[in-house]
């Protein structure tokens, strides 16, 4: 099937989940803390991330205090994480960490918080047409840099701080591809001081990523094309040193 009407069919089945959610709200029926849990379990396993919301969501209001109020809000972090609603999983993280900055779970929230902050960046549609996320308004990017950087501090024992040291690498290396393409974007059209602020981004806050050759090799270009010959040269030298060649 083409990716059009891929998408078209993807597109009418979330707006159909989205008119059902509400119409389902109150169709829980009413059980006990326990039931309600194991029923939000059961559908959990199922990967029914949409029938374990109703559960959790009712269990969360009938029963606010309790054994199971902690694991409750855990378990709609990920659901709601797992259904892309953005929003509802950061306000329950935001939540959970008021009221639990240092608790149990904590590192497994902060975590997370970094992940829901990655899948911003993106919507299922993109994600399924491919569309590259360097290129998009880097801010989520930042606050998921933030929340990783904060779970490494804050819990540097955590078993997710391996994974998110990972997801930092790669998120600095879509930082700097975005950099690169906008100081490509002056390049082209002769704005050289602008490309050498942007090549410049790279050297200083990306440095160990792909794109710091490719940054030192623009800059040289444009300072030459400026008439500046010495910092030109310099940055050579630098290129020289780190890479045995000159572009």
């Amino acid at each position: 099937m083409p990716k059009f009407l891929l998408v078209a069919v993807m597109l009418a089945a979330l707006m159909v989940s989205g008119c059902s959610s509400d119409a389902d709200a109150d169709a829980v029926p009413d059980l006990s803390a326990d039931k309600l849990y194991q029923q939000a379990q059961s559908l959990m396993s199922d990967a029914d991330y949409s029938g374990a919301i109703r559960y959790l969501e009712a269990l969360d209001s009938r029963y606010p205090f309790g054994a199971l109020t902690d694991q409750v809000q855990l378990d709609l972090i990920y659901c709601y994480y797992k259904s892309r609603k953005s929003e509802m999983t950061s306000a329950v993280i935001a939540r959970y960490l008021r009221l639990n900055p240092t608790g149990q779970y904590s590192d497994y929230v902060t975590y997370m918080k970094g992940l829901n902050e990655v899948q911003k960046h993106g919507d299922l549609i993109q994600d399924f047409i491919g569309l590259n996320r360097s290129q998009k308004d880097p801010s989520t990017y930042y606050e998921a840099l933030q929340a990783f950087r904060e779970l490494i501090t804050a819990f540097p024992g955590s078993p997710y701080v391996h994974d998110a040291r990972q997801r930092m690498l790669y998120i600095r290396e879509q930082l700097a591809e975005r950099e690169m393409h906008i100081a490509s974007y002056y390049f082209e059209r002769e704005a050289f001081l602008s490309a050498i602020r942007h090549c410049q981004s790279i050297l200083y806050s990306f440095r160990n990523t792909s794109y710091l050759r490719p940054a030192l090799e623009m800059m040289a270009k444009c300072y030459r094309r400026l008439g500046l010959i010495e910092p030109a040269q310099n940055t050579e030298r630098v290129i020289a040193a780190n890479y045995d060649r000159v572009s």
